[in-house]
C-alpha cells in the first residue's frame, strides 16, 4: 500500500475513535445530570431542593430591618452570607433603619440562581422646624 494511504486510513480510525470518545462521554454527562437534579430542580447549593431561587442581601448599616414582601427576615447583619430561600417572581424587599431613609427595591428571583441584593441606606436629613 502507499503511504498516503495508510496515514488517511490511521487518520480516519483516529477520527473514530474519538467520534465514539465523544458519544460516550455525552452519554455519561446526561446520566450525570439527571442524577444532580430531583423534579426539574437542581439539588446543589446549601440547601438542597427550592421552590425557586436564592436573595443575597448586604444592607448598611448593619442594624436595619429588612423585610421581603412585607414579612420581617430580620437585621442586615444577620444576614449576611445567608442566601434567603425565594419562590419564582417578583419580590419587594423594604430596608429601613432608625436615622436613615427606608429603600425599597423590586427585585425579580430566577429559577435555581442567587439574586444578590447591595444597597446602603442614606441617612435622614434634618427636618426645618
Amino acid at each position: 500500500m502507499s503511504r498516503h494511504l495508510l496515514l488517511l486510513i490511521r487518520s480516519a480510525a483516529l477520527t473514530l475513535v474519538l467520534a465514539l470518545a465523544l458519544a460516550g462521554a455525552s452519554s455519561s454527562a446526561r446520566a450525570a445530570d439527571a442524577t444532580n437534579y430531583f423534579m426539574g430542580h437542581s439539588v446543589f447549593g446549601y440547601s438542597g431542593y427550592s421552590p425557586g431561587g436564592t436573595i443575597d442581601i448586604n444592607a448598611r448599616p448593619i442594624e436595619a430591618e429588612v423585610r421581603l414582601d412585607g414579612v420581617l427576615l430580620g437585621v442586615a447583619n444577620d444576614l449576611q452570607a445567608v442566601p434567603v430561600d425565594a419562590h419564582t417572581g417578583t419580590h419587594t424587599l423594604t430596608v429601613s433603619a432608625p436615622g436613615y431613609e427606608s429603600a425599597v427595591v423590586v427585585t425579580y428571583v430566577v429559577q435555581d440562581w442567587t439574586t444578590r441584593v447591595r444597597l446602603s441606606l442614606i441617612p435622614a436629613r434634618a427636618r426645618p422646624r
